[in-house]
């Protein structure tokens, strides 16, 4: 749905002249740069099969502070 309505403002607000459209299209597309600014895709960082019977432990260990650069 999300992708009909950015091509459509598109092709409508952009290239047709509907200021509708072109406020939509512009959302979307702000909103497409917001989601890819802040990075928020995830790392795979370990990946394996489980045997059964087999455990997983999930653990979050906090980095060390990085030093600022004066």
């Amino acid at each position: 749905m999300l992708r009909y309505l950015y091509r459509a403002g598109q092709m409508k607000g952009l290239l047709g002249g509907s200021r509708p459209w072109t406020i939509i299209w512009a959302l979307l597309f702000g909103a497409r740069m917001l989601k890819k600014a802040t990075g928020r895709e995830s790392e795979v960082v370990h990946r394996t099969e489980l045997e059964p019977g087999d455990g997983l432990v999930i653990r979050h260990e906090n980095r060390p502070e990085r030093q600022r650069k004066r």
